[in-house]
């Protein structure tokens, strides 16, 4: 019975860190380009159980038999955990908004030959645009400092570089905010993008996106909800010609958030029954202990 409370204490465990995963999704399902995570379970290594006074024999089973193998009760399972949130990187779908600071990301891009797999399945590369938080925005971000994100929908700072709604500045291909506006006639804020990534500003002068792609978008490390970290350089590479014709940006349109609402909600409300039925479990248990305490005890 002990062991019974350890393992229903378990699965509440693991299903309050999903439910929160879940609590998640749902509250960023208005913020363009989340990627949505999933809370995979997974369950403690199982155990023999053998009667270690008690022998097993062919014609009566679990009768003592001196030098015969002990016989066995079954397996028992110590519950489960939340390994690790999994993010989802499919494609999110896009609105039109008709702002020039909103630019939707669209790609398919090629499966290498030498893909790794996950679930039995070759992982596609993922495009993303490299962004960073500086002090000096007339320098090049360092290294440290950069990271990536789908976030679709931009803003323009105090000294007139685009900047994503939590302000990081976008980069170019050198690591370089891009400014759009200076305060003057020539570069006065307005500014196209191109479906390659090309910015063309007001001035007649072009920057381009840093755009990259991750071989396995699964190692980038997650931070806040729309920015990742790459650990590995080997793992980002710039897009070049041979993926031309398999991404696009799309200026005045916005990619939402790849979160379905309805399956959210209803998955919230499948951990919240499973969270009760251990707890029934845990209060029915307690209830057993306790007239093993304070009845049988007595007798």
């Amino acid at each position: 019975m002990i062991r019974g409370l350890y393992t229903a204490a378990s699965g509440m465990t693991s299903l309050q860190n999903r439910q929160e995963a879940l609590s998640n999704n749902l509250a960023n399902v208005n913020t363009p380009g989340y990627k949505q995570t999933e809370g995979v379970l997974r369950t403690f290594p199982e155990e023999l159980i053998l009667r270690m006074n008690d022998q097993d024999e062919s014609i009566v089973k679990g009768y003592p038999i001196p030098g015969v193998t002990p016989a066995p009760v079954g397996r028992l399972a110590h519950g489960v955990y939340m390994q690790e949130a999994i993010p989802v990187f499919s494609q999110g779908d896009i609105a039109q908004t008709y702002s020039p600071f909103d630019v939707a990301f669209t790609d398919n891009l090629e499966i290498p030959q030498d893909a790794e797999e996950y679930n039995n399945k070759p992982i596609q590369p993922k495009m993303f645009i490299s962004v960073a938080r500086m002090g000096d925005p007339t320098q090049a971000a360092e290294d440290d400092t950069i990271r990536l994100t789908r976030n679709s929908s931009w803003n323009v700072s105090e000294q007139g570089y685009l900047v994503t709604n939590d302000g990081y500045y976008l980069l170019d291909r050198a690591n370089r905010p891009i400014q759009i506006n200076n305060g003057t006639d020539t570069l006065n804020g307005t500014f196209q993008v191109g479906a390659n990534g090309r910015v063309t500003l007001s001035n007649n002068t072009n920057a381009d996106l840093n755009l990259v792609s991750v071989t396995n978008p699964y190692q980038l490390l997650r931070e806040g909800n729309n920015l990742y970290r790459a650990d590995d350089p080997d793992n980002v590479v710039a897009l070049g010609a041979a993926d031309e014709g398999r991404y696009a940006l799309r200026q005045g349109w916005q990619e939402r958030s790849n979160v379905d609402p309805t399956r959210t909600t209803t998955d919230m409300m499948m951990v919240l029954r499973a969270y009760e039925a251990n707890q029934r479990v845990i209060s029915t248990l307690d209830g057993t202990l306790e007239k093993a305490a304070n009845e049988i005890g007595r007798v």
